[in-house]
Parts: C-alpha cells; sequence; structure tokens
C-alpha cells in the first residue's frame, strides 16, 4: 500500500493531467456524495411526512370511534374502525421503529402509545361498543388524553422531520462549499501550472519570432510543461549559441565574399585589357602593375626563350638596373624555368620569388617570375597569381599567333598581287615587248609600221585598263557598312560599266562570314563581273547568294553572252585560275559551265568557318 501510494504521489507530482483528474474525480465525488446523501434524506423526511399523515389519521379515527360508541345505532360499525386504527398503529409503530435510531423520543411516544392502546383504550372501547355504561363514561374521559398522547408522537415526528431537514440543508451547503472550494483550487492550479506556463513559452516563442533569442521559461517543475520549459531553454542556448556562432560565420563569409568578388573584379579587368586587339607589351606591362598593387605584391617581369635558348631575353618588366642585377645574382634562368611547373603557393613557402609558365612550351616558351613582399603566401592570392599568369601567357600567345596570321595574311595577299601582275600586266608587258621587236626588225627593214603602232596603242590601252581594274580591286575594302553594302556597291559599279543593270539577289541571312571569307567572295563576285564586261559581250548579267539547309553558301554569277570553249582557253587569260586559287582558300569549290553563244556561269560554294567550326561533322 506505502508504494502504492508513493507511487501515485510520484504521477501527482510528475503530471499535471494526474492532478487536474484527481480534482476533477473529487469534484465528482462530491457531487455524487451530495445527490446520493440528499437522495437518503429526502426519502427519510418523505416517510416521515407520511408517517404525520398516519398519526393525523389515528387522532380522527380515535374520535370517530368515541362517537360511534356513543351512538348506539352505530356501534358495531366501531369494531371496524378499531381495527382499521390498530392496523394504522402498527404501520406507524413500524415506520417510527425502522425510521429512527434505538431509544429516540417519537420511538418511545409510539410505543408508549401502542402500550396504552392494547393495555387500555382497546378493551375500554369493546366495553363501550357493548353498551357498558361505565365504560361509555371512562372513554369519553380516556379519549381525548389518548389523542393528546398521540398529538406528542405527531410532534416528535414533526421534530426529527425538521431536524432531518436542517440536517439536508447543512450538508448540501458544506458540500457545495466543498465543491467550490474545489472548483476554485483547480481554477487556481489550471491557472498556475498550465494557464502561466503556456503564456510564458508563448511570450518566450513571440520575442524568438522577433529576433530575441535571450528569453527563458521560469517554469520548470517535473511535469509535461516543466519538461517542455527545459526543453525550450535548452533549445533557446543552442539556437543562441548557433546564432552567434552563425553570425561571426556570416561575417567572415561576407569578409571572403567580398575579397572574392574583388578578385574577380581584377581578374575581369586584367582579362579585358589582356584580351584587347592592340594589346602591347607595354600594356602588358601596365596590368601587370595593377596587379601588383591590388595584391601587394612586389615587381614583375616576363621573360621569354626563344628555341629553347638560354639566357632568355626579357619583354617586360619595371624592375630597375640595381635590382634587376640583384635578381640576377639570386637565380638564373634554369632556375626559374626549373620552379615554372610548380604551384605558387608551394613555391612561396621556400623563395620570395614565383615563377609562373608562359607559353605552350612550342609557340613560346617562357617565365613570369614575380616578387613576393609578404609571407606565407595566401591559397587565394597564390591562385589569382596563377590564373594572372594563364591571362599573360595566353594573351602573349594570342599576340604570336595574330603576328603570325597578319605575316601570312601579307604574304597571301603579295602572292595574290603577284598572281594578278603576272596573269594581267606581266603578260601584257611580253605581248608589248615583242610587238615593239617587230617594230624594230619592220624599221630595219622599212616595212609599214602603222599596224604594228596600232597594235602596241591597243596593248597600252588594254595594260592600262587592267593596271586601272588591279588597282580598283587592291583597294577594295569592306568598312564598317558590312559586306552586303560593298557587294550592292560593286554591282552598281559594273551596271554602271556595263550599260545595264545586274540583277542582284542576296539570301546570305542568319549566316555571318568572317572578314576574309567576305573580302574574297566579294573579289571573285568583281573579277567575273570584270570578266563579262571584258570578254562577254552580254545583254544581261545575274549574282545569286543563296543558302541551303546546312548552311552551305552558293555564290551564282551568270551572264548570256558568247560564251567560250572550255578547252580552248585563250592565253593570257588567268582570271578563272585565280578564282580557283580564292576558292581554295575558302576550302570550297568553284565551278565554270559555258559553251559558245550559251553565256557562261561561274558557280562558288563553300561552307563558312564558323559553321564548320561549330559542327565539324559537316566537314
Amino acid at each position: 500500500m506505502k508504494r502504492l501510494f508513493s507511487a501515485l504521489g510520484d504521477a501527482v507530482r510528475a503530471s499535471v493531467l494526474v492532478r487536474t483528474a484527481l480534482m476533477m474525480g473529487v469534484l465528482a465525488l462530491l457531487s455524487l456524495t451530495s445527490i446520493v446523501i440528499s437522495a437518503v434524506i429526502a426519502d427519510d423526511i418523505s416517510g416521515r411526512a407520511n408517517a404525520v399523515n398516519v398519526s393525523g389519521s389515528l387522532r380522527f379515527l380515535s374520535y370517530r370511534t368515541l362517537s360511534e360508541v356513543l351512538q348506539p345505532e352505530r356501534r358495531q360499525q366501531a369494531a371496524e374502525t378499531m381495527k382499521i386504527f390498530e392496523h394504522r398503529l402498527l404501520n406507524l409503530e413500524r415506520f417510527v421503529v425502522a425510521k429512527s435510531r434505538h431509544g429516540a423520543p417519537s420511538e418511545l411516544a409510539v410505543s408508549a402509545v401502542l402500550t396504552r392502546w392494547n393495555t387500555q383504550i382497546r378493551g375500554l372501547e369493546l366495553s363501550a361498543a357493548g353498551g357498558d355504561a361505565s365504560a361509555l363514561r371512562q372513554v369519553a374521559i380516556e379519549i381525548p388524553s389518548y389523542v393528546d398522547q398521540i398529538d406528542q408522537v405527531v410532534h416528535l415526528i414533526e421534530v426529527e422531520l425538521e431536524d432531518k431537514a436542517r440536517l439536508l440543508r447543512v450538508v448540501q451547503l458544506a458540500l457545495l462549499a466543498c465543491i467550490v472550494l474545489v472548483s476554485m483550487l483547480t481554477i487556481w492550479m489550471l491557472h498556475r501550472q498550465l494557464v502561466q506556463p503556456l503564456a510564458q513559452l508563448v511570450n518566450a516563442a513571440r520575442s524568438v519570432s522577433q529576433g530575441s533569442f535571450s528569453a527563458r521559461v521560469a517554469h520548470v517543475t517535473e511535469d509535461e510543461l516543466g519538461q517542455l520549459a527545459r526543453a525550450f531553454n535548452t533549445m533557446m542556448d543552442e539556437i543562441s549559441t548557433m546564432y552567434g556562432h552563425l553570425e561571426e560565420k556570416v561575417r567572415e563569409k561576407t569578409a571572403e565574399l567580398t575579397r572574392t568578388n574583388q578578385s574577380l573584379e581584377l581578374l575581369y579587368r586584367v582579362s579585358q585589357q589582356l584580351s584587347a586587339s592592340d594589346l602591347t607589351p607595354e600594356k602588358v606591362q601596365a596590368v601587370l602593375r595593377e596587379v601588383e598593387a591590388e595584391l601587394g605584391l612586389g615587381h614583375c617581369l616576363i621573360c621569354v626563350s626563344e628555341n629553347g635558348q638560354f639566357p632568355a631575353h626579357q619583354i617586360t618588366g619595371d624592375l630597375t638596373p640595381e635590382e634587376l642585377a640583384a635578381l640576377r645574382s639570386q637565380v638564373d634562368c634554369t632556375w626559374c624555368f626549373g620552379q615554372a611547373g610548380i604551384e605558387a603557393e608551394q613555391q612561396a613557402q621556400d623563395n620570395s620569388l614565383i615563377a609562373l609558365p608562359i607559353g605552350d612550351g612550342d609557340l613560346l616558351r617562357g617565365v613570369m617570375p614575380v616578387m613576393i613582399r609578404d609571407r606565407p603566401l595566401s591559397r587565394e592570392k597564390a591562385r589569382i597569381i596563377e590564373t594572372v599568369g594563364r591571362h599573360v601567357s595566353n594573351a602573349l600567345m594570342n599576340m604570336r599567333r595574330t603576328e603570325e596570321k597578319h605575316r601570312m595574311a601579307v604574304l597571301e595577299e603579295r602572292s595574290v598581287i603577284a598572281r594578278e601582275l603576272h596573269d594581267s600586266i606581266a603578260q601584257s608587258l611580253s605581248y608589248l615587248q615583242i610587238q615593239v621587236t617587230r617594230l624594230k626588225k619592220s624599221l630595219e627593214q622599212g616595212g609599214d609600221v602603222g599596224v604594228i603602232a596600232e597594235e602596241l596603242k591597243q596593248g597600252l590601252s588594254g595594260a592600262y585598263r587592267e593596271l586601272r581594274e588591279l588597282i580598283a580591286t587592291f583597294r577594295l575594302r569592306i568598312d564598317e557598312r558590312g559586306f552586303n553594302v560593298a557587294l550592292q556597291e560593286t554591282v552598281a559599279e559594273f551596271s554602271a560599266k556595263l550599260g545595264f543593270p545586274v540583277r542582284l539577289n542576296n539570301a546570305l541571312s542568319g549566316i555571318v562570314l568572317s572578314g576574309n571569307e567576305e573580302m574574297h567572295v566579294v573579289r571573285i563576285v568583281r573579277e567575273a563581273l570584270s570578266n563579262i564586261e571584258r570578254h562577254a559581250q552580254a545583254h544581261a548579267a545575274s549574282v545569286d547568294i543563296v543558302v541551303d539547309a546546312f548552311h552551305s553558301v552558293t555564290v551564282r554569277i551568270a551572264d548570256d553572252g558568247r560564251g567560250f570553249d572550255q578547252s580552248k582557253t585563250p592565253s593570257g587569260h588567268f582570271g578563272v585560275n585565280i578564282m580557283h586559287d580564292r576558292a581554295q582558300i575558302l576550302e570550297g569549290r568553284l565551278e565554270v559551265e559555258s559553251a559558245p553563244g550559251a553565256g557562261t556561269a561561274i558557280t562558288l560554294q563553300f561552307l563558312p568557318l564558323k559553321v564548320r567550326q561549330v559542327v565539324p561533322e559537316l566537314t
């Protein structure tokens, strides 16, 4: 039993629900007790009221019996009335004995009434009913006294009835007071142990939602809400600690992002400056000075070894002669080129000078030594320096490739000029040289020189015309107005020379040609139109440029002139060969369709360079 009460006490202390259930149970028990006691007392009161009624009827029957025995004609009914009286008196006696405590005044009074009935009144009334005169006189005297005794029983029953009613009121008031007290105690307990802790939790949660993590809950008992409060306080401690660490990490990440953003901005400026088309060593040096200032580095320079020969020669750098002499006294080119393959961060651990590789080992091979002021070198700064080194390397390689492309373009253009001079002016000059020789011999022999002079004149005119055509061709440029404008101007120029409009159909949309491709296409069109002007004797000509589904460009120049036999190409005419050469440069093909009297059509077909780069399988 002790263990049971101990477990119950622990449960009451550890659970608001158990305490609430216990208080509700007490309230229910008090209510049930009040109902049971009220029902019992009410039943007792109801029985005593009935006893009062019975006692009243006994008084009535006593006087009725007296009246009947005094009237001779009704004496026979007196015996029946006496039986009724006796029956009711016995019932009253049994009720009072059953309902009253032993020795109660009402019980004694009823017993006295019953005893007097059995010993005196009953026999006296029987004698009076038989006509005994003395009995009649005696009955008339005893009955009022006996009724007074019955009245005393009624009074005692009424007193007990009032006591029971008073007891009922007292019990009900007491139980009601207990119920009110327990209810108030329950409300107080719920307010103190449920409402207040919940309000504290709500206020603390509201403070947390507003960004304050210092709120704590004071209710930390052993019950459910106390456990919840402890868990909440623990959670707030952890969140506060985590938030403090998070703020610190945010500050660190913000600073890191700021540094990264500055680094990216620096790399972007370096990339933009080094990707300029007019890049020079002086501009590269200006970029390096900006990098030195941003990263807090020492001076740096760029050295290049042509064909692997040492010592390498310096192409840019801002070291003073004294600094350069001191550097060369410490390290040589072999050391710098050997260090170039090691990561910058690792180099900076042992030296105040790091060497970054320049070039790809074939076209250009060099190093970019960088002096380090602050050691150790951070990983972030080392990566930025390496990235700058790669940008510089790419810029120098692009400079070298640009120079090579420019040199090749110049050589190619000179070759084209030489071919065109050879095919036109040189042939004309050779023809004129032969005519001069004929003229000399004709003069020596005294022959007619007029025909030869006329041929010389025509030859000089043709040579002069070809020279002007070549000059116009060599001066041809495609300015910022673009390829379409240059093509339209070329067609308009030859329309004026031919005396009829040359039809132009340019469907080159969605395809972008490189500058080299645009120039070659215009020159092929110009050469074809020039041939039409000089040889075709045409009345109509057209230029059509179309693009098929595979982005292949087709240029067709056609006329309705006299045409020619391709197997019998006249000597001294090399324009078609030049157009074939240009088609090969475009990695395309050129087809000539012509026959005597059927006109001529020249078709160029090629795949633009940008299309070949994007979709290499088409090539």
